[in-house]
């Protein structure tokens, strides 16, 4: 019997350090040479600096805000590092298989079934 409540795909919510790790994931990037930044991947980067940070979720515009202000208060050096250590460990290595996740329409369809 499954009494589960399905997921209402109208309704969002989001990690409020996402767009906080991309802006200093991109800032980082800057300082960079170019020709090591193309063998880096940012969406590894961001994977990995993103699973060293406290999740932040918001569901509501006045969520979105109060995490903004609490995760840039209060993590702001933890991004800086969390990033940079994503840099370090995240680069792209041409004998590793990774095959990219895709838009969430086509990924449940295209992952193996964890049940």
């Amino acid at each position: 019997m499954n009494t589960s409540t399905p997921i209402n795909s109208t309704k969002f919510y989001r990690n409020a350090l996402e767009p906080l790790v991309a802006e200093e994931l991109e800032r980082q990037l800057q300082h960079l040479p170019p020709q090591l930044v193309k063998y880096l991947q940012s969406e590894q980067i961001m994977a990995y600096a993103l699973n060293r940070l406290p999740a932040m979720y918001a569901t509501s515009i006045e969520g979105w805000q109060r995490q903004q202000l609490v995760a840039k208060n209060r993590f702001q050096n933890q991004i800086v590092v969390a990033v940079r250590q994503g840099i370090a460990a995240v680069q792209r290595d041409p004998l590793k298989v990774s095959t990219p996740l895709m838009l969430r329409e086509n990924l449940e369809s295209s992952l193996p079934s964890l049940v």
